[in-house]
């Protein structure tokens, strides 16, 4: 069986930009990606790994069951990792089931450290 992995979030360095970081911003989304049920046919588990540096801010991921989301309330949170009291390093998974279209990254309250990757695989 074909495994799809995909880039969430790329290395973001607290500062500097990169994606849809600005390198001031403490809140910003990474890009929508397509989820285990975006094709209809993989199932509803997506496993999600992150890697992390002195990070220090919340990572919420977002899911929508929309083809085409618009606005902000398409989505929904599906799992959460909030290290806003002190700077982290970890590298760590989680599964998540659900028959999502569309996952995305949301970053708030950034203020130090570098997430060297998010990545989702199905």
């Amino acid at each position: 069986m074909k495994t799809t992995t995909l880039q969430l979030l790329p290395t973001t360095t607290y500062g500097t930009p990169s994606g849809n970081y600005d390198g001031s911003s403490t809140d910003w989304n990474g890009t929508d990606q397509p989820a285990a049920n975006y094709y209809g046919s993989f199932g509803g588990l997506q496993t999600i790994a992150y890697y992390l540096s002195g990070f220090q801010g919340l990572i919420k991921l977002q899911a929508t069951l929309d083809a085409e989301p618009t606005a902000d309330s398409d989505w929904f949170d599906i799992d959460r990792y909030d290290s806003t009291g002190s700077p982290t390093t970890d590298n760590f998974s989680v599964n998540i089931a659900g028959n999502f279209v569309w996952v995305q990254a949301r970053v708030e309250n950034f203020s130090a450290g570098t997430i060297t990757k998010l990545m989702m695989s199905y």
